[in-house]
């Protein structure tokens, strides 16, 4: 759980993407503020990019990070072809970074994010 915990929320910045918002107020490290992520949002997606909205990444109810199984996961992370839309390559995700880790290192990824609390959509997407 250690690796995929570190590389979620040190190496990766998912949080910067999947979380909205990221940090508490008055826990904002950009306003120079010691970081409190928003834990409550934590991975539930909702930051926009134009027409193009963050995915929630949490456990579905069968315990899948965002519904994918380790194979379509991992597919994803080296290719950026979401496994519903294969003709459709992900422009705002950095799936290219990812495509260069290691098979241990997606899979430990993935069995963090399966360990994380399951959780709505964030109910205030927005930029």
């Amino acid at each position: 759980m250690g690796l995929g915990s570190y590389l979620v929320n040190a190496a990766g910045g998912c949080n910067d993407c999947h979380t909205r918002p990221s940090y508490l107020p008055g826990g904002d490290p950009f306003k120079g503020e010691p970081p409190i992520v928003n834990e409550a949002q934590y991975l539930t997606g909702g930051r926009q990019f134009g027409p193009i909205t963050a995915p929630n990444i949490t456990p579905d109810q069968d315990g899948r990070p965002a519904g994918l199984t380790l194979e379509a996961f991992t597919q994803l992370m080296r290719t950026g072809r979401e496994p519903e839309d294969p003709s459709s390559i992900l422009q705002v995700m950095p799936w290219p970074l990812y495509a260069n880790l290691t098979d241990r290192d997606l899979r430990a990824i993935y069995e963090y994010l399966s360990a994380i609390p399951s959780r709505p959509n964030n109910p205030e997407p927005g930029p």
